[in-house]
């Protein structure tokens, strides 16, 4: 059973059970009063024969009605019946009207009655209707029984159940059609969240909740889950990237390895069919085989390094004064080339929390990409500032600039400026994308972008240690 009809069926029940319970009470309620009503003018009777202030005759007096045709019928509100100790009828005088009147009280009921000895509700001789009565003993052993018809107040409450039932019915119909635009209303964005739902099983990754207001129990659902969606997407669109790039990853580092590994083979296959003879030539082998091999182990070892900041808490961070990391790798930038003049424009402490060798690679490659790209003469300047919770890294060089169309792949793996990959303008192609992902490991970002004159920068954020 669907929600909507569970929640239909258990108001209109609930709906049902009050008014039942209702009914019950207000039908009890309104018999009691009238059936008392009757009870204590039947008590004055009653305490009247008790205490010889009425007899049987003066009784017999009172519900005797005269007949008289010229008149209409007259009706009497009691009933009078006295019996011998056989059971026979001595007297009888049956309530109602003269033209129309009630079924004596039944006789078989007076012995019980006088053993009670208080107000009781008996039946009449053919059951048609209720009497509420007392019986009493006679002087001559007579029994005497005074009784009020309860069919006008029997009718009254039939009446009063009816008029329930009809209302049960009719505030059943009317709860269960309100409920159910109620209910259809409110859970219309539920319905809305499983067509969604089914939509993502279907491979819509964009789809998503509509949310009308936020601020009520299905509308904060919504959020919540338009929220888990976007995550799911992004999560999911990651996955796929990332996948794209270990499939390109193994595809560049199977190529950059490659070249390497065919020449050391070569070199290897000339030496074992004997073509390298003269020791010039052996020389020259091993030195290539060294070079190559040397080649390989650079790459084997970045690799690694990216492998290693991927995952989480690669560093073990440390407070650095990277202003002495920037003055140091100035240093050795200068020692390797003396072409590449370099200017530092920093404070003499701005620290940041971090890994001192890792910082310093940073460091270093941006400023070897700056020499292997730029012709020799070309200045480089290194800023280094803090501002507010963050500290601030610029390496601008003089140079003609990066392409427009590589600045947003330049920190990619193995991408280079220089389609032709040879060796003599750079090597593999990772040392951005080191860069890249040490900034990363810090919590940084990283930008490249040409100056307005000329000359590229790249400009490096991280947390600073406050």
């Amino acid at each position: 059973m669907k929600l909507q009809t569970r929640l239909v069926v258990a108001f209109s029940t609930l709906l049902l059970a009050v008014v039942a319970i209702v009914g019950v009470v207000v039908v009890g309620s309104t018999k009691s009063v009238l059936i008392g009503a009757i009870d204590e003018d039947l008590a004055v009777i009653q305490a009247g024969i008790r205490d010889k202030f009425l007899n049987s005759d003066d009784l017999l007096a009172q519900v005797t009605l005269t007949v008289d045709p010229n008149r209409p019928p007259v009706k009497s509100p009691q009933a009078l019946v006295i019996v011998d100790v056989q059971e026979r009828t001595v007297t009888g005088q049956a309530s109602g009207f003269t033209d129309d009147l009630d079924p004596l009280p039944n006789i078989e009921a007076f012995a019980a009655l006088v053993a009670k000895g208080e107000i009781s509700t008996i039946a009449a001789e053919d059951g048609s209707l209720n009497y509420r009565a007392f019986a009493w003993v006679t002087d001559t052993e007579e029994i005497g029984v005074w009784a009020v018809p309860l069919n006008e107040i029997d009718a009254a409450i039939s009446d009063l159940i009816r008029t329930f039932a009809v209302t049960a019915f009719v505030v059943a119909i009317l709860g269960a059609l309100a409920t159910w635009f109620a209910v259809r209303r409110e859970l219309r964005p539920v319905d809305q969240m499983i067509d969604t739902a089914t939509a993502i099983a279907g491979g819509d990754l964009t789809q998503r909740v509509e949310v009308a207001d936020s601020s009520v129990e299905l509308g904060r659902l919504g959020t919540a889950l338009n929220e888990m969606l976007g995550q799911i997407e992004s999560a999911i669109v990651q996955e796929q990237n990332a996948k794209e790039r270990l499939t390109n990853f193994v595809a560049d580092a199977s190529h950059e390895l490659r070249t390497p590994i065919a020449a050391v083979l070569g070199y290897a296959e000339l030496y074992r069919r004997g073509a390298l003879v003269e020791s010039k030539d052996i020389d020259n082998a091993m030195r290539r085989i060294g070079t190559e091999t040397s080649r390989m182990e650079r790459l084997v070892s970045d690799l690694l390094l990216l492998a290693r900041l991927d995952r989480p808490h690669a560093l073990e961070p440390v407070s650095v004064n990277l202003a002495d990391v920037v003055r140091d790798a100035a240093t050795n930038s200068e020692a390797i080339s003396a072409d590449y003049p370099i200017t530092i424009e920093s404070d003499d402490s701005v620290r940041v929390m971090g890994d001192e060798q890792r910082l310093t690679q940073v460091v270093a490659n941006l400023l070897a990409n700056a020499r292997v790209h730029t012709p020799k003469g070309t200045s480089v300047t290194v800023s280094l500032r803090q501002e507010a919770d963050q500290v601030i890294l610029d390496v601008v060089d003089d140079g003609p600039g990066l392409p427009d169309d590589d600045s947003e792949k330049l920190f990619e793996r193995f991408y280079r400026i220089d389609s032709s990959r040879s060796r003599e303008t750079g090597g593999a192609g990772l040392g951005l994308a080191i860069v890249a992902a040490i900034v990363a490991a810090h919590k940084g970002t990283i930008e490249a972008k040409n100056q307005d004159g000329h000359g590229a920068r790249v400009t490096i954020t991280l947390p600073a240690d406050l």
